[in-house]
């Protein structure tokens, strides 16, 4: 099954201060791009569970957070971080 894999306003903003922190838009888009792949299959087992239905999942130079809605299969990224 395929998840649609959204990012927060929130999540996005942060995605743009990291490309310009780490300084290669490349890499970081590059990175972003294989989370949103990985996410869109059982996101659960690609991610590590934190609490309260959060997760995680990482691609150097990103750390992503995400929740899932298993109901409306949706993936929704709500913060990225950098490793």
């Amino acid at each position: 099954m395929i998840y649609d894999v959204a990012f927060s306003l929130d999540a996005a903003a942060e995605l743009l201060r990291i490309t310009e922190v780490v300084g290669s838009a490349l890499l970081v888009l590059r990175a972003a791009d294989q989370i949103r792949r990985h996410l869109e299959n059982d996101p659960a087992d690609k991610g590590e569970f934190l609490s309260e239905g959060l997760y995680y999942i990482d691609e150097q130079p990103l750390r992503a957070f995400f929740l899932i809605d298993l109901d409306a299969m949706v993936v929704e990224i709500t913060d990225f971080r950098i490793l």
